[in-house]
């Protein structure tokens, strides 16, 4: 696969993901999961998140590593930098049976959100998935109110199928 015109106008460039890169992308992976978790611990309940949730910092970062060390020659895992520096990074599958490129992780860091940045990796991962001729692209993401903004960035970037799903909890 070829990568796709990787240069954007705000001074930030896409690029494949190399393994110095890995320790910034784990940062930029808990940073944006805070929100979500906040969001997961109000809904089932500090002590239900506490259990369930535990570690979930060390097992998104080691999440996104496993991801890039499955297939590290592929273009699996992209970052997009400024002056050297990662400040997003996007996960993706590709499953030629079904014709379908998978969004999977994927975070902007604070300091650079607000700049089309998360919106420049979609179009990116998208371009991939054309050039390898693929006919379908899926995104998941939660319907929380942690996850909002992932929503709305996924509809900017032309996501306008949605298939909803709910998963229950309780104690006993």
């Amino acid at each position: 696969m070829s990568l796709p015109d990787s240069e954007l106008a705000a001074g930030f460039q896409i690029r494949r993901a190399a393994s110095g890169d890995m320790e910034r992308v784990g940062e930029i992976a808990r940073q944006a999961w805070q929100r979500i978790h906040a969001s997961t611990a109000e809904i089932m309940g500090e002590e239900m998140h506490a259990v369930l949730c535990a570690n979930w910092e060390d097992e998104k970062t080691a999440a996104v590593r496993r991801h890039w060390e499955a297939h590290p020659e592929w273009f699996r895992v992209v970052v997009a930098t400024q002056t050297g520096r990662v400040a997003a990074f996007l996960t993706f599958s590709i499953d030629q049976r079904k014709s379908l490129g998978r969004i999977t992780n994927n975070a902007v860091a604070p300091e650079a959100q607000g700049r089309g940045l998360g919106t420049a990796m979609y179009r990116y991962a998208l371009d991939c998935f054309r050039s390898e001729g693929l006919r379908f692209a899926c995104v998941g993401t939660g319907l929380d109110e942690g996850h909002a903004p992932a929503r709305r960035a996924y509809e900017k970037a032309g996501f306008n199928i949605a298939q909803h799903q709910v998963t229950y909890y309780q104690y006993l």
